[in-house]
């Protein structure tokens, strides 16, 4: 095919993907996960997401339930301690952390993930002053953190935690 024609067949292949993605109307659907280590990441990842919300504003309502749909065990536990315990003060978390969770090992029903949490401008906030409460200078910025998520029933919940502050990633 020569220039002229390639020049001359372009609008005809423009107008041929304009009316395509101008009928598509249905979007495709999210792929369902499907093994164990893929249902625990996604837990894992709504565990991070509910949490985060709860420090963010945890004055704000009764977080047993949200905290509930994510979390059993001494994960819960530990979530439902630290959320009341900042309503009490009061207190918030302000900022972003990162994390990069990692399969470690995998089971049908257990499933260990190993995350590298990243503080970056995460901030415990007092209600009352705004003030810092975190000792910014004597924090851990990065360390391991590591999960048991497990199988309960149809869904998988976030059941026990444990932040490695003395290692580093």
């Amino acid at each position: 095919m020569t220039t002229t024609q390639r020049i001359a067949f372009l609008p005809l292949l423009l107008a041929a993907v304009l009316s395509t993605s101008c009928t598509a109307t249905s979007t495709p659907a999210e792929p369902v996960p499907t093994t164990a280590s893929q249902q625990a990441l996604l837990a894992y990842e709504r565990y991070w997401s509910v949490s985060q919300e709860a420090f963010s504003a945890p004055g704000e309502r009764d977080w047993t339930a949200e905290l509930g749909g994510v979390a059993s065990g001494s994960a819960l536990d530990s979530l439902l301690a630290d959320v009341r315990n900042y309503a009490d003060f009061p207190a918030h978390t302000e900022g972003a952390v990162t994390r990069s969770p990692a399969v470690g090992t995998a089971a049908d029903d257990r499933v260990e993930v190993v995350d590298c949490v990243q503080l970056g401008d995460s901030r415990l906030v007092s209600d009352a002053t705004g003030e810092v409460l975190d000792d910014l200078a004597n924090r851990a910025p990065r360390y391991r953190f590591r999960a048991e998520v497990v199988r309960s029933g149809d869904r998988w919940l976030v059941y026990r935690t444990e932040p490695m502050l003395e290692e580093p990633c």
